[in-house]
């Protein structure tokens, strides 16, 4: 059992049972085609189900087996489908390549030496024209004292994503810290200081260069 499956297993619902408000504001709508989404550290998958239940076609990976478990259980429970699997978001082949239209991670932090690998998995695995969305907390985060690692190094700022982005031909319609308030489950309460990102992946992917909106 590793240190997410103990958390998940202590606490039920950690995060609550709504979708992360920035994901509820980009994904507002029911939509009669199936878009492809793929989702990052999706925990026990509240997130996940709210999108299925749009009609959007989930998958997630996760590191936790309690929380594939948890996303599973409720997944059947909300008469949704979704294909969750176990791995680590930081291998760099985990995800498949070019095969989303839609790539997520909230609050799906990871070890300073593993975040490249995690970003590489974001935007690899879209299709060109797919969009990437992210929402991360921000190193003042520290200063909040409302959710998140209380490793500086698991953190992020603007400048260092740009930098793990500048390998990639992408579109940046979207990257800024911003001042929020999160309420999800007992793990994040209250003003938080967070960095939220909508990346689209560009045509000529390998071409490494960054067009900044």
């Amino acid at each position: 059992m590793n240190h997410w499956d103990e958390k998940f297993d202590a606490h039920t619902n950690m995060y609550g049972l709504e979708a992360n408000a920035y994901i509820q504001n980009v994904f507002k709508h029911p939509v009669t085609e199936r878009h492809k989404v793929v989702m990052l550290a999706e925990g026990e998958g509240r997130n996940a189900i709210y999108l299925a239940k749009l009609g959007y076609d989930v998958t997630t990976y996760d590191f936790s087996k309690v929380g594939i478990q948890r996303q599973n259980m409720r997944a059947q429970k909300e008469n949704v489908s979704i294909h969750a699997y176990f791995g680590d978001v930081t291998d760099p082949d985990i995800v498949p390549k070019a095969q989303f239209d839609y790539s997520i991670n909230i609050f799906g932090h990871v070890p300073s030496a593993g975040k490249r690998a995690m970003f590489q998995n974001l935007m690899e695995s879209l299709v060109v024209g797919g969009q990437a969305y992210f929402e991360f907390y921000a190193k003042g985060q520290l200063d909040y004292q409302t959710g998140g690692p209380k490793d500086v190094s698991m953190l992020y700022d603007v400048e260092e994503i740009e930098r793990m982005l500048k390998s990639f031909s992408i579109r940046i319609h979207r990257l800024e810290q911003v001042e929020v308030e999160r309420y999800e489950g007992d793990a994040h309460h209250g003003k938080a200081l967070v960095i939220q990102g909508h990346i689209e992946k560009s045509k000529s992917f390998q071409s490494k260069c960054l067009d900044i909106l």
